[in-house]
C-alpha cells in the first residue's frame, strides 16, 4: 500500500509538472490519458471481501463480483507467484487483480493485495479465483464449513 501511494504521487507530480511546462497537445493527451489509467485503477482496485452463508462478494470502488457458494467445488491455501502471466491485469498497481496464468494451476481470475494471504476457490465450472484477506485461514475455514459435501 505504501508502495503504491508512492508511485500514484509520483505520477500525480510528473502529471502537473508535464501539463505546467508542455504547451504540445500530444503532451496534454499523453497526461489525460494516464490520469484516465490511474483513476480506472483506484476505481476497480479490491477492497474488501466479505463471505456469507450465500455467497462471496468481492467489492471495488464500483461494482462488485459475486461468487456463490453454491457453485464452489472446494477451497485451498496458495501462494501465487512472480511467474504468473498477466493476461489482462493489474500486476501490483494497487493490488494484483484481474485474469492470470499459473504454470501449476493454470488460468485464475485473481483479487488480492499480498500474495501470503492468499487462498484458491476452485468452482464447479472448472474457474478459479485467487483471492486475498487478512486472515485467509480463518476464511477458508469458513467457506469450507458452507460446502456440502
Amino acid at each position: 500500500m505504501i508502495l503504491t501511494s508512492i508511485v500514484f504521487v509520483l505520477l500525480l507530480t510528473a502529471v502537473t509538472v508535464l501539463l505546467k511546462h508542455s504547451s504540445h497537445i500530444l503532451s496534454v493527451m499523453f497526461c489525460l490519458l494516464l490520469l484516465g489509467g490511474l483513476l480506472w485503477a483506484l476505481l476497480k482496485a479490491p477492497v474488501s471481501i466479505k463471505v456469507n452463508k450465500e455467497n462471496i462478494e468481492i467489492s471495488n470502488r464500483m461494482d462488485s463480483l459475486i461468487i456463490p457458494i453454491s457453485k464452489i467445488k472446494g477451497v485451498e491455501l496458495f501462494q501465487p507467484t512472480m511467474g504468473a502471466t498477466n493476461l489482462c491485469a493489474s500486476g501490483g498497481f494497487m493490488g494484483y487483480y484481474g485474469y492470470f496464468k499459473e504454470g501449476d494451476i493454470g488460468k485464475y481470475y485473481a483479487y488480492y493485495g499480498k500474495s501470503s494471504n492468499c487462498f484458491l476457490v476452485r468452482m464447479k465450472n472448472g474457474d478459479k479465483y485467487v483471492l486475498g484477506c487478512e486472515n485467509p485461514y480463518e476464511m477458508m475455514a469458513y467457506i469450507d464449513s458452507l460446502l456440502v459435501k
